[in-house]
């Protein structure tokens, strides 16, 4: 029981650890969505530049904010202190997940692979044009 309680605090730790390293050490960005009721979402995210676009990506198909990007693409992203208007499209090809995935993996670098290591993904990349 001791070395169960052990390992889980630990995983515990290296959990935080991880999460504090990537929101520290790496630029993130607020995205806002909002629904015909006029419930915002708000989502921390990592970001790609790809002129003039710019990427995200839902590591998963659960992400709570997901839905409502789908749902209604015309998106907000808080930005070094800026807020800037985009329409989000999806771009669920094996093809965008690889391009989006090496920028992404070019940017965040080590961060970005250990990410990788955490799970299996099924990652779904939105190319975000400026509105």
């Amino acid at each position: 029981m001791r070395r169960l309680v052990t390992w889980l605090l630990l995983g515990a730790a290296l959990y935080v650890g991880w999460e504090s390293f990537s929101r520290a050490a790496q630029e993130t960005v607020v995205l806002r969505t909002s629904t015909l009721a006029n419930e915002d979402h708000f989502a921390t995210l990592w970001v790609v530049d790809d002129p003039p676009s710019v990427w995200i990506r839902a590591e998963t198909r659960q992400r709570r904010w997901l839905d409502a990007v789908l749902k209604h693409p015309e998106v907000e992203l808080r930005r070094d202190g800026r807020t800037l208007r985009y329409t989000a499209t999806p771009y669920d090809t094996d093809e965008a997940r690889a391009y989006v995935d090496a920028m992404f993996r070019e940017k965040y670098g080590l961060a970005d692979r250990l990410r990788e290591l955490l799970g299996p993904r099924d990652t779904l990349p939105f190319r975000l044009d400026p509105r």
